[in-house]
């Protein structure tokens, strides 16, 4: 009998897990809702659920002993009271950081999660997470084996999906999670988007609001290759882009897309 791969629910062989694509909702918290409260923090997953999101993007890195934590930047200055690398930082020093005075005086105390917080938080919430991996470069394996490693002792209820603008991150994503749906991050969709998927293994394709183009859209969706769209914070652009057949738009003001929660029509 085949060993059950660390991180995947028990019993359930490599691959064939069902992709998330199949029932994720058409608008993603990016970095929680991070319009009205400091990105990637618990208060934004939980705003992100009060203004009714059931998804949440977020950022995972490393700290210097090797622990996956959220955060989106390198250098702790710009999000916390920290200063220098994320990746310089023991997780007990990030933990003692506010993450949250930068943003509102009203989020002071809000701490650096680490993983393996996060996934009890969301869990609680019924949260479904999209870990974008944000490796420094050249610590790629270091960061998705604590990300593998966290999720082997994690108990999650919800979807996770994996994604990436990092092509060395979603190789060893390949490798040692390859039972988790994986995309690959772009700003504008490639011409060859389809040969840069393939040599990751990834199944859906992520691209930048400021590179809009709906013959490129038109084309990755007619071949039936799921398309999210960051980061759209109105509702207008957000339904001509389900209208065209992006699966998911992801937006720092999740009530602001929710206005109208009924399936846009392809029509």
């Amino acid at each position: 009998m085949a060993r059950d791969i660390p991180g995947t629910p028990t019993g359930t062989p490599p691959g064939t897990l069902p992709s998330v694509y199949g029932s994720m909702s058409q608008v993603i918290a990016h970095r929680g809702a991070s319009g009205s409260a400091p990105e990637n923090t618990a208060i934004a997953m939980t705003e992100a659920v009060k203004q009714g999101a059931d998804w949440a993007e977020v950022d995972v890195t490393i700290s210097a002993d090797g622990h996956a934590v959220i955060f989106h930047d390198n250098n702790l200055n710009r999000c916390s009271d920290g200063n220098g690398l994320v990746i310089q930082k023991t997780l007990k020093e990030l933990e003692k950081l506010d993450a949250g005075s930068w943003f509102s005086p009203f989020c002071a105390g809000e701490k650096i999660l680490s993983l393996e917080a996060l996934l009890r938080l969301a869990d609680q919430l019924d949260l479904n997470l999209n870990l974008e991996i944000k490796p420094t470069i050249g610590r790629e394996a270091e960061t998705v084996w604590a990300i593998q490693q966290t999720l082997a002792r994690a108990s999650f209820g919800p979807s996770i999906l994996l994604s990436s603008f990092n092509y060395f991150a979603l190789k060893e994503a390949q490798s040692l999670l390859p039972h988790y749906t994986r995309a690959l991050n772009v700003e504008a969709i490639p011409s060859d988007w389809q040969d840069r998927l393939d040599s990751v293994g990834a199944e859906g394709l992520h691209f930048a609001s400021d590179f809009i183009d709906y013959n490129m859209i038109e084309e990755v969706v007619n071949a039936g290759t799921p398309l999210a769209c960051y980061t759209v914070n109105d509702f207008e652009t957000a339904q001509k882009l389900l209208r065209a057949g992006v699966s998911a738009v992801f937006t720092d003001y999740p009530d602001r897309l929710l206005l109208d929660a009924r399936p846009v029509s392809q029509h």
